[in-house]
Formats: C-alpha cells, structure tokens, sequence
C-alpha cells in the first residue's frame, strides 16, 4: 500500500523539487564536458543554451514520475537530460527571427543573438540528434525499453507532436481559430513533450498499462494548464521575472487561451485542469506527493 511504501523522493514544504534541478544540471553539464571532439563555435553555443538555467520542468516530471512509483528518481537522469536537449532545441528554433523573433530567454539574450541565426540553426539540430544518443549510451535498461522511450520521445517532439503544433501556431498567427484548432495546437506545441516526460518516466519503472494510461492523462491536464499559465505571463509578467520579452502574444496577433476565452476564464480552465491531475495521481497506489506539488506549483509559478 502507499502508506507503507517507502519514499525515494524527499519530502520538504516546498512545492517544486529545486534539489533535482541541482542534480540535472550537474548531470548535463557532465555530458557537456564529455563532447571533446566538437568545433568549438558548437561547444561553446550548445553549453551557452543548455546553461541557460529554467525550472527543468520537463526531466523533474520525467524523475518525479519515476520516484512516484518507488524506484529511485536518479534511474531516469539520462531519458530526463534527453528530454531537456528536445526542449531547448525547440527554445533555440522557436526563438528564431523566422518563427518568433525573441531577443531574451530564461532572462539572457536568445541563442541567435549571441551566435547567428546559422549557428543557432545547428545547435538546435545537434541538441535533437544528442537526445536520442544519451538515451542509446547511458539510460541503463534492456534494449527493448530503450525502443520504447525514443519512440515516446520522437512521437512527441516530430510532425504528430510539437513541430506539429508548431506549424499550427505560425500559420494561423493574426486568424481566427475555433476551440478545437486552439486546444490541438496547445496539446501538441506543449503538451506531448510534458506527456511523453510522464510516461518515459513510468515507462522506466515499469508501470502497468493501466497505471501508465492514468499517469498520461495527468501528464495531458498538467501540459495544458502549463500552457495557459504560460499565456497568462506573457500578459501580466514582466520580462525581469518571465526571463524572457512579455506582451509579444499580442502584438503578433498570437492564438492563445487569453485571446479566447479571456483572463478570468482562462485561469479558471487552468485551474480545473490542475485539479482533474490532482484527482486523478491521488486515486492510485503511488508515492503521489511530488506529483500532487508539481500541479500546484503551476498555478503559482512566475516564469
């Protein structure tokens, strides 16, 4: 039973796991140090993007999910830094004058700025290579596991996940979209890498279809309550605690929840969504603490 289990994640007041942070950095920064045959422009562009700081949001889930089910969090490290590579490659591409012309991320000036628009390009291409080959050389598991996560991860980054969503949000940049439209290009743009970090992590601890399938849709509340306080920042943040330019949803015209459904109603649905997550993590035989915080902790984060 759960009450009896023992707990492989500390528990503490606060509501994000700031310690497994300090532990995915010091482990992408090992990786880092272990690419010594590189250009040095590459070296130098992927440790700048890679250090460029951020909650982690997305290798912590990936970890998180992992503990929850009584494992050791740290037997995910290497699939949670894969995840990290895919989601600052996709920061790098996003942020690129031809998509969404950032200057700032994370509070430092975006990859293409310091770097070029060329080097950038390739430093987001080598990030999505890297990923898949920290999970090939490092994750301990049995091959046929290793399969399984690439494919969750290729799945949610390629053309029926976040590129997909991608698409969706710079063609119809200054249209009118439905709900439907609105809802499909969140899930995908945000929501399937948050997705497929819950599921490598369950994946990896082996959980039972049933519990994998429940665990999914909790990574899918989270992911769109994640994006819709992100749009709710670029509103009402400014860019010293978002880390990174605010207001520009508005003035590219951008289809968010805010611009539909408004401020009010849009923190409401996120709201709902983090509580459906709630619900769901608590109503199974796992160490739910952290993954219960997590959901919380979106609702109050500032950047």
């Amino acid at each position: 039973m759960k009450q009896a289990r023992e707990s492989k994640i500390s528990s503490t007041s606060s509501l994000y796991p700031e310690f497994l942070v300090k532990i995915i950095n010091k482990k992408l920064q090992d990786y880092l140090q272990s690419y010594n045959k590189l250009p040095g422009i590459l070296k130098e562009s992927i440790s700048y993007s890679i250090q460029n700081g951020g909650k982690r949001f997305r290798p912590v889930l990936c970890m998180v999910t992992a503990g929850s089910l009584g494992g050791r969090v740290d037997i995910a490290l290497p699939t949670a830094c894969a995840i990290e590579l895919i989601h600052t490659y996709s920061l790098i591409h996003d942020d690129l004058p031809s998509i969404d012309n950032d200057d700032y991320r994370r509070g430092k000036a975006t990859c293409h700025r310091v770097f070029g628009e060329d080097i950038a390009i390739l430093t987001g291409d080598a990030l999505f290579a890297e990923s898949f080959n920290l999970i090939l050389e490092h994750q301990y598991c049995k091959p046929g596991k290793k399969i399984e996560l690439i494919k969750e991860i290729a799945k949610a980054s390629g053309a029926e996940g976040m590129v997909a969503g991608q698409i969706v949000d710079v063609f119809y940049t200054g249209k009118k979209i439905t709900k439907k439209i609105l809802e499909y290009m969140h899930e995908n743009k945000t929501g399937k890498l948050i997705i497929a970090a819950v599921r490598c992590g369950a994946i990896i601890a082996d959980a039972s279809g049933g519990l994998l399938e429940k665990l999914t849709l909790y990574g899918k509340n989270i992911g769109l309550a994640f994006q819709i306080t992100d749009d709710l920042l670029d509103l009402e943040s400014s860019i010293e605690s978002a880390g990174k330019t605010t207001g520009k949803d508005i003035i590219l015209c951008k289809n968010t929840y805010p611009s539909m459904y408004g401020i009010e109603k849009s923190r409401k649905i996120a709201e709902e969504k983090i509580n459906e997550s709630i619900n769901i993590v608590k109503s199974l035989d796992i160490e739910s603490e952290w993954l219960v915080k997590i959901a919380k902790f979106l609702l109050k984060r500032n950047k």
